[in-house]
This record gives C-alpha cells, structure tokens and sequence, in this order.
C-alpha cells in the first residue's frame, strides 16, 4: 500500500471521528441546553401573538382617484377674462405634481381645516396622495382606526386642498375618477395563525444555533485518545459513568465498593485500574497523589475506591485527607464505619479503619487550623515519612490543582501522582495548565483515569455537575462535594 493511499485513510477516519465528536456534542447541547431553544420558540411566539392578537388594532382604508386640471391663462382672453381648466399638461407640471402634491396633504394648514370641519381636535386618519409619474393622476389614501371618519377625512381634505394648492402650485382643479367608498371591513388582517408559529420557529432556530456554537467551540477531554493526542499523556485507566435508577424509595447513591449498585462495570474498571497502578510503581514507590483539575472531576470517588480495592487484595493501605479545605471522602464514609486507632496530638489528625473498605484513614481533626502546618513540603515528607514503612500503599487525596497550589506542594512529597479527568468536564487548557504544573516536581507522573466515562451517543455521563471555572475561586466554601 503507498503513504499516499495510507495518508488518505488516515484523513477519512480522522474526519470520521471528529463528525462523530461533533455530532455527540450537538446531541449533549440538545440535552443541555434544548430549554434555552425552547424558550426562545415559546417567548418570540407569545410576543407575537400579544403584538397581532391581543394588541390588534383594525385599520381601513378608503381611496380615490382625481385627475389633476390646471388653469389654462391662454383661454382667459387676457384681463378680466374667464380662466378655463384644461385637461393638457405639459411634462413638467406633471412632474411638479408628483414632487408637490404629498406635501399638501401634510400641510399643517389643511390639517386644521380638516379637524375644524370634523369637529376634531386631532386628525382621526393618516391621508396620503401619490401621483403618478408622468401623469395628472393622484391617488388620495386615508387609514384610520373608524371606518366613518375614516372616509369623512379624505372627503375633507380634497374638499379642502385648494386653499393650499393655490399658493403652491397655482388653481388647480380635481376631476374624480374612482368614488371613495365607506369602507365596511378591516383592510389589516388578525393573522396570527401564520405569524406566531414563525416567530415561534425564529426562536427555535436562534436556540439552536446556540447549541451549535457550544458544540464547535467545545475542546474537554472526552476518550483515551484524546487524553494521549491531545494531553500527550498515557491514560491508565477509565472507569465508567455510574447512574442510579430511581426507585420510589430513597436508596444508598455513595459510589463506594459496598454500595451493591454501582454495577460490576465499575468494579471491574477498578481491577484494571489496579493493575495499570501496580504494574507502574517501582520497588519502594508507595506514596501516590490523587488530585484533578477542577472540583467535582471523582478524585475523591477514585482515591476511595482505588485505596478499597488495593486493600480488598491484601494490600496494607493509608488514605491521607489532604483536601483540608473541601474534604470529599469524608462525605463518601460513615462515620460510623470508622474504628478509631490512634490520634496524634502535636500534628492535629487521626487515624481511623474503615471496616467496610479496608483501608486506614488519616484525616485532620481541625482542618483549618492546619493548613499553615501541614501543606509544606517538610511536614508533609516527615508525617509520610512516618507511616512508610507501616504500609504497603498510601494514597493522598489533595485539592484540586487547578484552583490551589496544595497539590503541587505534596507532590513534592510523594512518589507518584495519578491525575483523575471527568469525561467532557474541564477545557483541555486547563487539564494541560494543571498537568504542567505538576510535572516540575520530582514525582513520577503514573498517568490519567478518564472518569465518568459514559458509552453511547454523546452520552457522556451526568451522574457528576460540573458547575464551571467560576466556582475555582469558591473552592472549600460552599456545599461539600464529592471530588
């Protein structure tokens, strides 16, 4: 097979997958934020519907047609002659009547006459003339809301237009041509039926092309591939979206091992992540840093389940609460599942088992009175320090390194950092920002757990809410998650 034949299938199926991607994204948009397109249909239907139907207002209409005759002074016989009306023009008065003629109707003196003689204070109807280019036609027009002063208005401003024409374009006469008529319906139709569903469709559509901007401009982490394409990283694991089935009664939704719920999909994901975890450590590496971008990404979901599993094989495992600002494993344990064993005074933590899980759990007693003490490089190396030779494995469940630099500082400590992404949660910058971060330390980078991982069409979990860049900066004061 020729490079070129190889470079053109290559092409084919990376455009393949990104029509897939986009499509997916376009199914999630609809998901997410088909509301805002519903909204718009229904808020630009009703507007119209309140413009054509509930705020109508019936307008009619009455015409007529005059020819326009000017004094012809040949056939006046000179002084004190009779002046006559002829029906012959030449090009340029009838010019000047197409130019002049709408200026009169909207003279303010006609008006006046007209509201005197209708007994008016304001014109009950809009007259307009237009004439015919080139011809001594004009056409009068009057629209208003009453059908009978409708039709008394435009007989009132012909019966008076000549005391304004005079002064403008000199005697002139109207010969009527067509008879105005007093007009019996509307000449506006109620046409709402055609008119609110397209407003209706107009706001669907903007809705739409929300959704498909979100879609093009989305760049999150959504498969292993991207996370080694895109984030140049070795993924080592995924674990899969875990959705509860609702039940009328209220049930355990903790995605915990004991948790008989969770599936055996996620169970096994755990054994594989176990085993990319083992075969990555090196004799002597035990210290391991779970941390992710973003909060609500399942660090803490991964932390627990990771220490359970690890333990579950006869592995002798710490877990260390280092997340002191928003501690998600706290919220995962039942505190009375925890036997306490020890408590150490001058550090300020305790150590507990988890019965259920089978790990030891360190967790400090006054989390932020801690924080100027414990996230240092040196007191985090001398309390690991401490409990290596105790166990087999010891996983620290840190903040998000997005938000706070604390995860930088314990990597310093560790031995290994295990990086946890949810599936189409956190822009790629961000992922890569975070990981760079962490790559200046001394620690080996094992590699990435794409969590959340959801199968289907542009189904990409929603069992966890990502709410976005802007809680970064309320990290740890606000509703505990489950990280």
């Amino acid at each position: 097979m020729s490079d070129k034949k190889i470079t053109n299938e290559a092409n084919e199926a990376a455009s393949s997958v990104e029509i897939k991607v986009l499509l997916s994204d376009l199914w999630r948009g609809v998901i997410k934020f088909g509301w805002i397109a519903v909204v718009l249909a229904l808020v630009f239907g009703g507007v119209q519907f309140y413009r054509s139907y509930v705020r109508f207002v019936p307008e009619y209409t009455v015409t007529a047609t005059y020819t326009v005759q000017t004094e012809n002074k040949v056939l006046s016989g000179g002084q004190g002659g009779v002046s006559a009306y002829s029906f012959y023009y030449d090009r340029d008065t009838a010019d000047q009547l197409a130019t002049v003629f709408p200026l009169i109707v909207g003279n303010s003196v006609l008006k006046a006459q007209v509201c005197e003689e209708l007994d008016v204070r304001t014109m009950p109807a809009e007259v307009t003339a237009k004439c015919v280019t080139g011809t001594n036609m004009v056409t009068f027009t009057s629209v208003g809301g009453d059908p009978e002063l409708t039709y008394k208005t435009l007989l009132s401003v012909v019966n008076n237009y000549g005391s304004v024409a005079d002064y403008i374009i000199g005697r002139t006469k109207l010969i009527k041509i067509s008879e105005p008529i007093m007009p019996t319906a509307p000449s506006n139709r109620l046409a709402w039926q055609k008119s609110v569903p397209t407003a209706a469709a107009i706001g669907l559509l903007l809705g739409l092309g929300w959704i498909m901007i979100y879609a093009i401009l989305r760049k999150t982490i959504r498969t292993k591939e991207d996370i080694r394409n895109i984030l140049n990283q070795n993924c080592i694991g995924i674990l899969p979206q875990v959705v509860f089935k609702k039940y009328r009664r209220k049930i355990n939704t903790d995605i915990v091992l004991t948790n008989p719920l969770i599936g055996s999909g996620f169970m096994e994901s755990l054994r594989l992540l176990r085993t990319s975890v083992q075969s990555s450590l090196k004799e002597g590496e035990k210290t391991i840093v779970i941390t992710s971008t973003a909060p609500n990404e399942g660090k803490s979901i991964v932390t627990t389940n990771l220490a359970s599993i690890f333990a579950k094989s006869e592995k002798k495992v710490l877990v260390i609460d280092c997340d002191l600002r928003n501690s998600g494993i706290t919220s995962l344990l039942n505190p009375d599942d925890i036997k306490p064993i020890t408590v150490n005074e001058a550090s300020k933590f305790s150590i507990g088992h988890v019965e259920s899980l089978g790990f030891d759990l360190l967790a400090f007693d006054d989390a932020h009175a801690s924080l100027r003490s414990v996230i240092r490089t040196a007191e985090i190396t001398r309390i690991l320090n401490d409990f290596r030779d105790s166990y087999d494995l010891v996983f620290i469940d840190t903040p998000p390194c997005g938000v706070i630099s604390d995860a930088t500082i314990i990597s310093g400590a560790a031995d290994a950092i295990l990086y946890v992404i949810r599936q189409d949660a956190v822009m790629q910058n961000a992922i890569r920002s975070g990981i760079n971060t962490l790559l200046e330390t001394d620690a080996k980078f094992l590699g990435c757990v794409l969590n959340g991982a959801a199968g289907g069409f542009g189904g990409y979990g929603s069992y966890y809410r990502y709410g976005g860049y802007n809680r970064y900066y309320r990290y740890g004061y606000g509703k505990k998650n489950k990280n």
